[in-house]
């Protein structure tokens, strides 16, 4: 509510996110297909975005934060300032931060051009899917904020296009060639005869 208070009307943050049509409508062709697929996730993805020059937004730390600021970076002990009786300790963000209204947007941008750079065409009905013929078959990246399903008939192109992430934003977390697997809270198993199961039952209370 506070960052609110300073958006501007008509100023829009919302990020699109994969809908679930688009998932199963991929789980259904990466079966049909009998592709190799990977789940991926992208450590710390909000922070290889940067903020606008323009935009100028500050973090606030208080108290014991101040202290864990300033051994992180010494440099930091000559801003602190006390407010009430209590160190604060204000810091200019060069980086979208998780908790930041813009954050997930401007990750949503750099992801969704570094894809298109690589050569993916983004779906026009869903902007969290994109597709690249490679080696005269289809390859699909169905991506939930750093979430990622990378699907391809050849392992080996899904274990090149990751290599190619890692250029961009360094070392992912990838589960290679998987027939069952976690992606978005689903249990997902692909079965013989081009057949997929699809649970949720870890989310039944």
């Amino acid at each position: 509510a506070k960052q609110r208070r300073f958006v501007k009307e008509g100023e829009n943050f919302s990020s699109p996110t994969v809908s679930l049509e688009s998932i199963m409508a991929t789980l259904i062709i990466d079966a049909y297909e009998c592709r190799s697929v990977s789940i991926v996730d992208v450590p710390g993805a909000y922070l290889h975005a940067k903020m606008p020059e323009e935009k100028r937004v500050l973090l606030k730390l208080r108290g014991q934060f101040v202290d864990i600021m300033c051994k992180v970076n010494p440099e930091y002990k000559r801003y602190v300032r006390f407010e009430k009786g209590v160190k604060v300790l204000y810091l200019r963000l060069l980086r979208a931060l998780y908790g930041c209204l813009e954050s997930a947007l401007l990750w949503y941008e750099l992801y969704s051009s570094t894809l298109v750079r690589m050569g993916f065409k983004l779906n026009p009905y869903d902007l969290c899917v994109a597709n690249k013929v490679i080696d005269g078959s289809q390859c699909t990246i169905t991506f939930y904020v750093d979430d990622n399903k990378i699907s391809h008939k050849s392992p080996e192109v899904v274990k090149q296009v990751i290599s190619e992430l890692e250029k961009h934003f360094g070392k992912l977390t990838v589960e290679s060639d998987v027939k069952r697997f976690d992606f978005l809270g689903m249990d997902v198993e692909y079965k013989k005869n081009k057949k997929i199961e699809v649970s949720m039952k870890k989310q039944i209370l």
